[in-house]
């Protein structure tokens, strides 16, 4: 490159030198809080558990201005702009590195809103991007929320844009429609009422997760328990009686219930879905405010999900999987509906992602399979049983446990079935949660035809489709298919070679 064309490109390297922004200062303590709670309990294990001496009593302190001194020099070395349609990251206090998201790699656009953040007008954007794995490919921590639509602008598809313009345009000319349109460009076609939101949490079953969490607390504080306390405990409980421990457990029970209720409506208190062009908007959450903007060209599976007491009532959730967008506590899936009878979510999937309609229409498994999926669920238990009876007094009371398990495969081979249609593929199965997956044909990364030497001489196959999803790959299995069914599975599979990718 000559001087000339050095100097010509001069004003443009200077723009792109001066545009680099910071987040905002407030990141600094919400990195640091946030640091601290993923250190919190090594932290109190380590150094209070273990007795406080001259030594020890200066590591905590030393451990946290260095700590926020590490935040500080992270947020100051931190920084990034948006040009060309790309998001350019630039960070490091010792090794300097350098990122560039271009548009054609964003997977989604995740947009989180906690209490703290909301104090300060400011919010935390994830983005992640094709082959970013179970993490978020940049995260950042606090940026003003003008900057927001700047950033899906820049990283959306050209008709997104053009569609987020003409919605603007719509919004000026007629303020009727404000009321239509939500605050992201595009329309709310799902608002779930607090009372759906509440019965959601009634039967969400999360009182086992309660107590689990409960169990690891209680867990950690074991050893600052005074000595003899449990002696004591346990003399308390026996003077109380059976019927009173039996109500002190129900009310336990009772408030753990209560807790995941609560947990369950902050989560998912305010849930919106929005479309817009090509795109859906998912925004919840009453204390922290989260949007998740997904590509619905990207979006590679629907479940339909229901356990034992919902289905008794007819209500479903709806799971989308796609190359980013989950989260850990919904198994890296995003939830598009919380909870819904089967008209709403007939409703909410036609409007969304009509290819993947509530399919009702499904194939059982022969009767012949029902023993084989009662032996699978049940066959470890039916020998502790026998061996419980021989060796342990009144041990045939333990019968009660492998005649549940049995029950449970049994409905395991009820509830199982497949169907097949000229776009799309459906398995439905039962682990503990009723799940009907709906696998688009251009959408499955592969097909596995798998057979056992038993189930050659039943002429019977076990079937798994894979697809693409946040952790890289999902895969969904159906065992104990008959060979008859669907004999040319695999060259309806072929034919997504043979035709261009489509959007559904």
């Amino acid at each position: 490159m000559n001087l000339e064309t050095r100097l010509q490109n001069w004003p443009e390297r200077m723009k792109m030198m001066t545009d680099w922004n910071r987040m905002n200062k407030i990141s600094i303590l919400l990195m640091f809080m946030m640091k601290i709670k993923q250190l919190f309990i090594p932290l109190f294990v380590s150094l209070f558990a273990g007795g406080i001496n001259e030594i020890t009593g200066w590591i905590f302190p030393v451990f946290i201005v260095v700590l926020l001194v590490y935040c500080f020099f992270y947020w100051f070395y931190f920084k990034y702009q948006l040009e060309n349609n790309e998001l350019r990251i630039e960070k490091g206090i010792f090794i300097k590195k350098r990122r560039y998201i271009q548009k054609n790699r964003v997977q989604s656009v995740a947009v989180h809103s906690p209490l703290l953040h909301r104090m300060f007008n400011v919010v935390k954007i994830k983005i992640e991007t094709a082959g970013g794995g179970m993490e978020a490919e940049v995260e950042l921590i606090a940026i003003p929320e003008k900057q927001i639509n700047d950033i899906r602008q820049s990283l959306g598809k050209q008709e997104e844009r053009e569609q987020m313009e003409v919605n603007q345009r719509e919004r000026n000319s007629d303020s009727q429609d404000e009321a239509r349109v939500a605050d992201n460009d595009g329309t709310i076609i799902e608002d779930v009422p607090m009372k759906t939101i509440i019965l959601s949490g009634v039967t969400s079953g999360k009182v086992g997760l309660v107590f689990s969490a409960a169990a690891a607390v209680f867990s950690q504080i074991d050893q600052l328990l005074p000595a003899g306390f449990y002696e004591k405990s346990y003399g308390a409980l026996l003077s109380m009686g059976t019927f009173l421990l039996i109500g002190a457990f129900l009310m336990l029970a009772l408030i753990a219930w209560g807790i995941s209720v609560l947990l369950t409506v902050i989560q998912y208190g305010n849930f919106k879905v929005i479309k817009s062009g090509n795109k859906i908007i998912i925004s919840r959450g009453l204390l922290e405010k989260r949007e998740l903007t997904l590509q619905l060209d990207r979006v590679t599976g629907v479940r339909y999900v229901s356990n034992p007491i919902r289905q008794w009532f007819g209500y479903w959730s709806i799971y989308v999987d796609s190359a980013g967008g989950g989260i850990e506590e919904e198994q890296f899936s995003t939830v598009l509906l919380p909870l819904g009878d089967k008209n709403r979510v007939q409703r909410l999937a036609e409007q969304i992602l009509p290819e993947t309609n509530f399919q009702t229409e499904i194939n059982s498994l022969p009767r012949r399979v029902a023993l084989r999926y009662m032996l699978r669920a049940s066959f470890v238990w039916w020998i502790l049983f026998f061996a419980i009876v021989v060796w342990v007094p009144r041990g045939w009371l333990f019968i009660l446990v492998p005649i549940l398990f049995t029950y449970i495969g049994w409905q395991r081979y009820k509830d199982a079935g497949i169907f097949l249609s000229s776009e799309y593929l459906v398995i439905q199965a039962r682990n503990f949660n009723l799940a009907r997956n709906i696998l688009p044909r251009m959408k499955i990364h592969s097909l596995t035809y798998q057979q056992s030497y038993f189930q050659k001489h039943r002429q019977l196959y076990s079937l798994s489709a894979n697809i693409l999803s946040t952790t890289g790959g999902r895969t969904y299995r159906l065992k104990d298919i008959e060979t008859g069914v669907y004999p040319n599975l695999f060259n309806w599979y072929a034919k997504r070679n043979n035709k261009k990718r489509q959007v559904f």
